[in-house]
């Protein structure tokens, strides 16, 4: 299977709509995406691709608080290609992109056992404040000072109305 992964683009947004309906069941994370686009708040935005058209999505999304952090919401495959490593891909890609953009740090709200392979760290040393549970709220730390960070996370209001 080739598997190419690249940044979205708006000849792609039907696609992720349909994407992310068919991997999630319902359109709650599709209606996320197009709040945070129209917010502003997507800072990357990728698609992997297969023969057979766009088969997964992943969004990095600015946070309210504190400055410079992203989140990680959400990543979704195809419900015929998940399995096969494209999530995994996705989310290297969008580490990398956060990296080089300079990024402070990322969080996500997840399993910890799969996204801790990626470098998240669940109850690690930093306190963070969350609307979620803290027990699945990862952080990667960017900036070496995040990673005892003590801060209030703050999301997009699209994450409160998804």
């Amino acid at each position: 299977m080739q598997l190419r992964v690249r940044e979205a683009g708006p000849e792609d947004h039907t696609a992720i709509s349909v994407l992310l309906v068919s991997a999630f069941g319902q359109p709650n994370e599709a209606r996320l995406i197009e709040a945070l686009r129209h917010s502003g708040h997507t800072a990357v935005e990728l698609v992997a691709e297969t023969e057979g058209g766009v088969a997964g999505h992943i969004c990095l999304s600015r946070m309210e608080a504190p400055p410079g952090w992203l989140t990680l919401a959400p990543v979704a495959v195809r419900p015929p290609d998940q399995g096969k490593g494209i999530g995994g891909e996705l989310i290297r890609h969008a580490l990398d992109h956060a990296r080089q953009r300079r990024a402070r740090a990322v969080v996500v709200v997840g399993d910890p056992s799969y996204y801790h392979r990626f470098g998240f760290v669940f109850g690690g040393a930093a306190e963070l404040t969350t609307p979620y549970p803290v027990e699945y709220t990862g952080l990667y730390p960017i900036d070496p000072a995040t990673a005892r960070a003590r801060v209030a996370l703050a999301y997009p209001v699209a994450f409160e109305r998804a």
